[in-house]
């Protein structure tokens, strides 16, 4: 249970903490009303999900090597800056991950429409 705790304040943390996490929720809820509005099936949902987690995880990991990154080395370095910088890459490629899954299940349903 402590675990548990630990990992809700952690959640808590990221969310008063980081401005791009209203920007991930929105997105979230985004995809989830599209997903309910186009009655999209179960493997379609798995693969959001799986895009949605993916860039959560990547920003979350991303925002505590930073706060490491800023502890260890608040002066500014180069070594700081690439690590920082690859970080930052990985929710780059999981993003666009999200993106691409999102328009290959939405975009079909999209053009029905029309």
């Amino acid at each position: 249970m402590h675990s548990i705790r630990f990992a809700v304040d952690g959640c808590v943390a990221f969310f008063n903490k980081q401005p791009n996490s209203w920007i991930h929720a929105l997105s979230t809820l985004a995809v989830i009303f599209l997903g309910v509005g186009f009655d999209i099936v179960a493997i379609e949902w798995i693969l959001l999900f799986l895009a949605v987690c993916l860039v959560w995880m990547t920003e979350m990991i991303n925002s505590a090597i930073e706060e490491i990154v800023n502890w260890i080395s608040p002066e500014w370095s180069d070594k700081a800056r690439y690590i920082k910088d690859v970080s930052a890459a990985a929710v780059l490629i999981a993003a666009l991950f999200a993106l691409i899954t999102a328009m290959i299940i939405f975009v079909p349903y999209i053009l029905r429409l029309f």
